[in-house]
Protein backbone atom coordinates (compact mmCIF):
# COMPACT_ATOMS: atom_id res chain seq x y z
CA UNK A 1 0.00 0.00 0.00
CA UNK A 2 2.46 2.20 0.89
CA UNK A 3 4.49 1.49 -2.30
CA UNK A 4 0.95 2.45 -4.35
CA UNK A 5 1.41 5.93 -2.94
CA UNK A 6 4.39 6.50 -1.68
CA UNK A 7 4.38 10.75 -2.26
CA UNK A 8 1.34 10.87 -0.56
CA UNK A 9 2.38 8.59 2.50
CA UNK A 10 6.08 10.00 2.92
CA UNK A 11 4.65 13.62 1.85
CA UNK A 12 2.29 13.64 4.52
CA UNK A 13 4.71 13.18 7.07
CA UNK A 14 7.30 15.80 5.33
CA UNK A 15 4.08 17.90 5.78
CA UNK A 16 3.14 17.31 9.78
CA UNK A 17 6.54 16.91 11.28
CA UNK A 18 7.93 20.01 9.98
CA UNK A 19 7.72 22.73 12.24
CA UNK A 20 8.59 25.15 9.49
CA UNK A 21 8.22 24.05 5.81
CA UNK A 22 10.01 26.47 4.27
CA UNK A 23 13.32 24.92 5.58
CA UNK A 24 13.13 22.59 2.97
CA UNK A 25 13.29 23.00 -0.32
CA UNK A 26 11.28 21.46 -3.12
CA UNK A 27 14.26 19.97 -4.45
CA UNK A 28 15.20 18.52 -1.19
CA UNK A 29 11.77 17.36 -0.62
CA UNK A 30 11.69 15.77 -3.58
CA UNK A 31 14.84 14.06 -3.03
CA UNK A 32 13.44 12.88 0.81
CA UNK A 33 10.43 11.44 -1.40
CA UNK A 34 12.17 9.72 -4.15
CA UNK A 35 14.67 8.12 -1.28
CA UNK A 36 11.61 6.83 0.86
CA UNK A 37 10.08 5.18 -1.93
CA UNK A 38 13.05 3.70 -2.99
CA UNK A 39 13.51 2.24 0.52
CA UNK A 40 9.46 1.63 1.75
CA UNK A 41 10.43 -2.05 2.12
CA UNK A 42 13.49 -0.95 4.34
CA UNK A 43 11.60 1.41 6.33
CA UNK A 44 8.82 -0.86 7.41
CA UNK A 45 11.34 -3.27 8.36
CA UNK A 46 13.04 -0.89 10.65
CA UNK A 47 9.73 0.13 12.32
CA UNK A 48 8.64 -3.29 12.98
CA UNK A 49 11.97 -4.62 14.82
CA UNK A 50 11.99 -1.06 16.72
CA UNK A 51 8.50 -1.49 18.18
CA UNK A 52 9.75 -5.34 18.81
CA UNK A 53 12.48 -7.51 18.60
CA UNK A 54 15.24 -4.12 18.74
CA UNK A 55 13.81 -3.39 22.62
CA UNK A 56 14.23 -7.00 23.66
CA UNK A 57 17.83 -6.54 22.26
CA UNK A 58 17.92 -3.68 23.73
CA UNK A 59 17.02 -4.53 27.26
CA UNK A 60 18.99 -7.62 26.95
CA UNK A 61 22.08 -5.12 26.67
CA UNK A 62 21.33 -3.15 29.11
CA UNK A 63 20.83 -5.66 31.77
CA UNK A 64 24.03 -7.27 30.56
CA UNK A 65 25.42 -3.88 31.61
CA UNK A 66 26.12 -2.46 27.84
CA UNK A 67 27.03 1.19 27.63
CA UNK A 68 28.72 2.92 25.00
CA UNK A 69 32.27 4.21 25.58
CA UNK A 70 32.30 7.14 23.39
CA UNK A 71 30.81 10.75 23.39
CA UNK A 72 27.45 10.77 22.76
CA UNK A 73 25.18 13.96 21.69
CA UNK A 74 21.52 13.52 21.78
CA UNK A 75 19.15 15.85 20.55
CA UNK A 76 16.15 16.14 21.66
CA UNK A 77 12.71 18.18 20.20
CA UNK A 78 11.62 20.61 23.14
CA UNK A 79 7.86 19.27 23.01
CA UNK A 80 9.34 15.49 24.01
CA UNK A 81 8.32 16.94 27.62
CA UNK A 82 5.67 17.76 27.68
CA UNK A 83 4.95 14.13 26.46
CA UNK A 84 6.88 13.27 29.48
CA UNK A 85 9.47 11.82 27.62
CA UNK A 86 12.76 12.17 29.01
CA UNK A 87 15.35 11.52 26.25
CA UNK A 88 18.60 12.64 28.26
CA UNK A 89 17.49 10.04 31.38
CA UNK A 90 16.92 7.20 28.59
CA UNK A 91 20.48 8.08 26.72
CA UNK A 92 21.88 8.36 30.31
CA UNK A 93 21.73 4.64 30.87
CA UNK A 94 23.78 4.17 27.65
CA UNK A 95 25.91 6.50 27.30
CA UNK A 96 27.28 8.37 30.32
CA UNK A 97 29.43 11.04 28.70
CA UNK A 98 25.98 12.77 27.10
CA UNK A 99 25.46 15.83 26.04
CA UNK A 100 21.85 16.56 25.85
CA UNK A 101 20.49 19.35 23.44
CA UNK A 102 17.13 20.56 23.30
CA UNK A 103 15.38 22.26 19.99
CA UNK A 104 12.52 23.74 18.70
CA UNK A 105 12.65 22.33 15.39
CA UNK A 106 10.72 19.54 14.42
CA UNK A 107 11.14 16.24 13.31
CA UNK A 108 14.00 17.65 10.52
CA UNK A 109 16.51 19.19 12.75
CA UNK A 110 19.41 19.24 10.22
CA UNK A 111 16.98 21.19 7.92
CA UNK A 112 15.08 23.53 10.37
CA UNK A 113 17.76 24.13 12.71
CA UNK A 114 21.44 23.67 10.45
CA UNK A 115 23.36 25.74 12.87
CA UNK A 116 22.33 24.48 15.49
CA UNK A 117 22.87 20.75 14.42
CA UNK A 118 25.99 21.72 12.77
CA UNK A 119 26.93 23.03 16.32
CA UNK A 120 26.14 19.94 18.06
CA UNK A 121 27.92 17.67 15.52
CA UNK A 122 31.83 20.07 15.60
CA UNK A 123 31.28 20.11 19.30
CA UNK A 124 31.24 16.35 19.44
CA UNK A 125 35.00 15.74 18.43
CA UNK A 126 36.50 17.57 20.94
CA UNK A 127 35.22 15.75 23.49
Amino acid sequence: MIEGSADAFFGSFLDAWANDPTAMPEEVRAEYLRASAAAATSIVADYRASAGIDVLHDQADLDAGSQLAMPVTVVQQDWGAQLDYDAAAVWKAWAPDLNHRLTRAGHFMAEEATDEIAEAIQDLPAR
